[in-house]
């Protein structure tokens, strides 16, 4: 009998629908410094270093939602508590220092952006392209950290290469990435932070055969 109910449908419709909501929750947990800097501060160019603190969290809190949903998309089945937070803690460092690195190289291309548009409008439109192509090598990269121990330089040369190796999965999960974006533009709104456990599934789903093909490129590397 518990199997014939476990076996349902519905009963898998609901254990995502919570493992979704639950992940969801901590990961805006995770990110309450930044929930209060978007409500109580404008974002403008002067405030950038405070929104650049507030951000420092997103990195290893994303981390921990991607190695979630990777369980969730191998297992069908996870705790949400005890795993989101098993991985915040096991992949924090590594994954702060990554993000350190990312995120200051992101911040400054902002403000690039911001004076571009000021005295040199040409050159706008490349600061943009640099800042999809730090997030495009995030989406392996983070991925990534949740699977291997990896050297950061191996990292960011793994995670380039395979942008243009699997390209498929590249506009797949770019995809996802600018819809996010889309839908936040249409309803700007932190609610935005409640559709990232779903965002991460997918992102996890797409990539899943890359990871093992990395898999047998970081063990050759080493």
């Amino acid at each position: 009998m518990a199997n014939s109910i476990i076996d349902r449908p519905i009963y898998n419709v609901i254990n995502y629908v919570y493992a979704f909501l639950i992940t969801n929750f901590y990961f805006f947990i995770a990110n309450s410094v930044f929930v209060f800097a978007f409500y109580f501060v404008e974002f403008t160019i002067e405030n950038i270093l405070l929104f650049y603190i507030a951000l420092l969290p997103f990195g290893p809190s994303v981390t921990a939602l991607l190695a979630t949903m990777d369980k969730l998309v191998k297992d069908k089945i996870i705790q949400p508590t005890k795993d989101y937070w098993h991985f915040y803690r096991s992949n924090f460092k590594v994954t702060m220092k990554y993000w350190l690195i990312q995120w200051s190289v992101i911040t400054i291309l902002i403000v690039d952006i911001h004076y571009g548009n000021l005295y040199f409008p040409l050159l706008s439109p490349i600061f943009l392209v640099f800042i999809f192509l730090n997030v495009a090598i995030m989406l392996y990269a983070l991925p990534l950290i949740t699977r291997f121990e990896v050297k950061m330089k191996n990292l960011f040369i793994v995670a380039f290469y395979a942008n243009f190796r699997f390209i498929k999965t590249t506009l797949l999960n770019m995809t996802t990435i600018i819809a996010l974006g889309i839908i936040y533009y249409a309803v700007p709104s932190i609610f935005i932070l409640f559709l990232m456990s779903i965002t991460c599934f997918f992102i996890m789903f797409n990539i899943q055969r890359p990871l093992e093909q990395m898999k047998i490129d970081l063990s050759t590397s080493k």
